[in-house]
């Protein structure tokens, strides 16, 4: 049990009393609030406009955008000079038309309307297979593409799954659901609180009644334990939280991909990372990078294949001038 709760448990601020609690809750109690609002005004365009004028007014909305949001489409230019080797407003101005794009089919994929949608599985079926013995497996995504896309098609499949989230992102998640389904949805939102961790006993649970739960292995959340790998030929850092998770686990880890390819196609896949995560004592650390390492790999693969897909704007490589460093 000691083992399960490190798994979810980074050591540090958030643990501790803070004393900005109170405006640090009123602060999410009014993100909340307004991305309610801006849910529901999405939900409004895509009922009078449906997907195809809702995309329409998205290339108006987002080439207005582009202009007046300098730091995320400086992100996005400096992504696509890595990756690609140029990049211009326009890059940027498609890049952030994808991830609007992306945003807004989250609506029809949420309300179940896959008959707008194309989709392409490829490996899907081992997520099938594991589930057929009974045990449940963790789906490793990053923020690439559209997991809700592959979250819906396994919802069309009747594949349980559960999203763990920390704090704020779950309440958004939970929200965002509760709101374009009519309070319908099936999905679980199991929200990461480093101040109370029995929320990884439901996790535990989830697992050993044969389902899937879903989390992010590309961003760390406050105070996360982290492991260092390269990525696109500079060192990032990641997070080793779903690594720990596994190994005590000792379940199945799939990592999935969900690539948009306009206007209306989504290539899902899904590749065994481990059958069971094994982190031995004496080099603990060193087999958490080395799982970290593959799956920042097939991140790089698919995301070099399709940069627009990529929607981390932000400086992804950013890190301590004394900590630049791969592990080994």
């Amino acid at each position: 049990m000691t083992e399960l709760r490190e798994a979810a448990s980074p050591a540090g601020a958030l643990d501790r009393a803070s004393p900005n609690a109170e405006a640090t809750e009123a602060w999410l109690a009014r993100r909340e609030r307004g991305s309610r609002m801006g849910i529901r005004a999405l939900l409004l365009v895509t009922r009078v406009l449906g997907r195809r004028g809702g995309r329409a007014l998205l290339r108006v909305i987002i080439f207005y955008f582009t202009i007046f949001a300098g730091p995320a489409r400086r992100a996005s230019r400096a992504w696509y000079q890595r990756v690609v080797g140029r990049s211009s407003f326009w890059t940027a101005y498609r890049h952030l038309l994808r991830f609007a794009e992306v945003a807004l089919d989250r609506v029809f994929l949420v309300r179940g309307e896959l008959d707008q949608f194309e989709f392409d599985h490829q490996g899907t079926q081992l997520m099938r297979s594991a589930l057929a013995t009974g045990r449940g497996a963790i789906l490793l995504g990053a923020h690439f593409g559209s997991f809700e896309a592959m979250r819906a098609a396994a919802s069309d499949a009747q594949l349980p799954i559960n999203i763990l989230a920390h704090n704020a992102n779950a309440r958004l998640i939970a929200a965002f659901l509760d709101e374009v389904s009519g309070g319908r949805s099936r999905v679980r939102v199991i929200e990461i609180n480093p101040q109370d961790k029995t929320y990884i006993l439901e996790v535990k649970q989830r697992i050993d009644e044969g389902e899937l739960v879903a989390v992010l292995g590309d961003r760390l959340g406050l105070n996360d334990r982290s492991t260092i790998v390269e990525f696109f030929g500079a060192p990032a850092r990641l997070p080793s939280g779903p690594y720990i998770m596994a190994s005590v686990l000792r379940c199945p880890v799939f990592m999935v991909f969900g690539t948009f390819e306009p206007p209306a196609r989504y290539v899902l896949r899904c590749e065994l990372l481990a059958e069971q995560v094994e982190l031995p004592r004496a080099n603990r650390e060193q087999a958490i990078n080395r799982y970290a390492a593959q799956f920042a790999r097939r991140v790089e693969h698919y995301a070099g294949a399709a940069p627009d897909n990529w929607f981390n704007f932000y400086d992804f490589w950013k890190m301590p001038a004394d900590d630049q460093q791969p592990q080994q």
